[in-house]
């Protein structure tokens, strides 16, 4: 099972260049699906905005819980209490936010088809190796904590957790990837407006 989940790391981090490869493509020289008013540009941006600060901010709070823990402990405290991947749900999250501020329906469908394709499979064999590590006592994690969909009553959280802050700083850093391109996007979008970086299509 390890051997499956480096497998699949590897394979996600090679997929996700070459989707990063097509979304960069897209975004700068493709223009957007639909022209809104100042008011809806506005408020579409907004809301983004704030996916993505849940987002940076929700998997900041995830990754203190497993720095140092994931795999060899069972986490079901903090996040892990409400929902068993909350990883993967703040980054859907963020996703859809910069799929928003993109305003390109292709870039959107793509983000979106990303984690049904993919993620699905990455959870199954995470989840597979962690009932063959913890058993039952997994097993009855599973059986009240929902997959992808919060659960905010089964909340617990312990006063004192100790965490590897080693690990907990490259986690840190991790986590401004999405803020980061919410700030390219919107520098790209700037761009074609003056006319420093020409739109060569449209897409629906």
């Amino acid at each position: 099972m390890e051997k499956i989940l480096h497998i699949s790391k590897e394979y996600r981090i090679a997929l996700t260049r070459v989707f990063g490869a097509a979304f960069l493509f897209l975004l700068l020289f493709s223009g957007y699906s639909w022209t809104p008013n100042v008011y809806v540009h506005l408020a579409v941006d907004l809301v983004a905005f704030l996916l993505i600060l849940i987002c940076t901010f929700g998997r900041l709070w995830a990754l203190a819980y497993i720095s140092g823990h994931k795999t060899k402990d069972l986490i079901t405290d903090g996040p892990y209490s409400l929902v068993r991947n909350p990883l993967y749900l703040f980054s859907l999250i963020g996703a859809v936010g910069v799929g928003m501020v993109s305003k390109n329906v292709v870039v959107f469908a793509l983000i979106l088809f990303l984690f049904i394709l993919y993620y699905p499979f990455v959870i199954r064999a995470e989840e597979k190796h962690l009932l063959e590590v913890h058993g039952q006592d997994f097993e009855k994690y599973r059986e009240k904590t929902p997959m992808f969909i919060p659960n905010f009553k089964g909340f617990q959280e312990q006063q004192y957790y100790r965490i590897d802050a080693r690990l907990f700083r490259r986690a840190f850093f991790s986590v401004t990837w999405f803020p980061l391109i919410y700030m390219i996007l919107l520098a790209i979008e700037k761009l074609h407006a003056s006319g420093a970086i020409p739109v060569l299509f449209s897409v629906p």
